[in-house]
Parts: C-alpha cells; sequence; structure tokens
C-alpha cells in the first residue's frame, strides 16, 4: 500500500508519537519532557500565520510529519532564533518573510523510502523562498536537505545545547544565495 500524505489538522498525539520516535534517537536524544515541550508548543504554532502540516501514514501507521509557518516578524528570542540572529550579525532580511520549515520527522522504522523528500516537498509547494535549521550531526537529514539542493547560509553554535552546533539551510528558490 502507497503512502498516504494528508495535509488536514494535525493530531497531536500523531505528531508526538512520530516526534518522540524520530528524535530520542541520536544524534537528538530528547528527554520525554523535551517531547511534551514540543506537543505544548504546537498550539501556538498551529495559530501562526501561514502554518501547514503534512502527515504520512504508511500501512496506517502514523510514519512522518513536515510543519512550518511564515517567520515571525519581530524576529523571536526564544530557542535558536537568538543564536541564529547572532551568527547572522543581528541581520536576519533573509529569512524574514519566509517560510520557515519548523519541524521534520521520519519515525526511523520507515526511513529510506524517501518519505522525508516527500514531505519537504509538500510542506514547501507554493511557500516560496523557505529554511530550516538542523544539526550537522544529523548527517541522514543533512544528506537530503543537500541531495534536494538546499544550501548552508550559516553555522553556528549553541553551548547549552546537546549537540552544540546548527546549520541554517535556504532552499534552492533562493535567488543569489
Amino acid at each position: 500500500m502507497p503512502p498516504v500524505f494528508d495535509d488536514a489538522e494535525p493530531s497531536p498525539a500523531v505528531l508526538r508519537s512520530i516526534y518522540a520516535a524520530a528524535f530520542t534517537p541520536s544524534p537528538w536524544h530528547e528527554t520525554p519532557d523535551q517531547v511534551e515541550a514540543f506537543v505544548r508548543r504546537l498550539p501556538s504554532q498551529t495559530g501562526r500565520p501561514g502554518f501547514r502540516c503534512v502527515t504520512v501514514h504508511v500501512d496506517g501507521e502514523p510514519a512522518g510529519f513536515t510543519c512550518g509557518f511564515e517567520t515571525p516578524d519581530p524576529w523571536p528570542s526564544d530557542r535558536l532564533y537568538r543564536p541564529i540572529a547572532d551568527a547572522l550579525g543581528g541581520d536576519t532580511s533573509v529569512l524574514k518573510a519566509r517560510f520557515e520549515v519548523h519541524e521534520l520527522a521520519v519515525d526511523p522504522r520507515f526511513a529510506g523510502r524517501g518519505l522525508g523528500a516527500s514531505l519537504l516537498r509538500r510542506v514547501t509547494a507554493d511557500a516560496g523562498p523557505s529554511w530550516l535549521v538542523t544539526s550537522p550531526a544529523a548527517t541522514a537529514a543533512v544528506r537530503l536537505y543537500e541531495r534536494l539542493g538546499w544550501s548552508t547560509l550559516r553555522e553556528f553554535g549553541v553551548t547549552r545545547e546537546l549537540l552544540g552546533t546548527f546549520r541554517v539551510y535556504l532552499s534552492p528558490e533562493v535567488p543569489g544565495i
């Protein structure tokens, strides 16, 4: 049976199960508290302008999701936003008015089937120039983004995070990059 993609309002329980499966193993090592923090952030994210979420099920099981929204303006200071702004010397103009791919998660049981690429293409379809952040330690994600033509804008460090180093990627539609 082929994968079934859906862009209807996502179920928090489905997103939680996929998020936990994708982000508790290496290299992310997210804790149960971090998984619950993701779930608690969902209502504020679904209300953001331009919010989109796409899920995929394989044989009736939740296999992956991606979600994003228009980059907030004014530029936020929570989570990784402040270190991103610092890495860009405070000039976030290249990211403003762009679609932010906020999460992309595939349950490892379903990896290697092209689901991540399909999810990313679907969530950014008609969104215009987009951006996202990942860790270079997430080698499968890095390979995916680079294979799809996404380019590194900047790499930056965050000492309070387990992984320490992150990259901002721009979609291939960003002119001049």
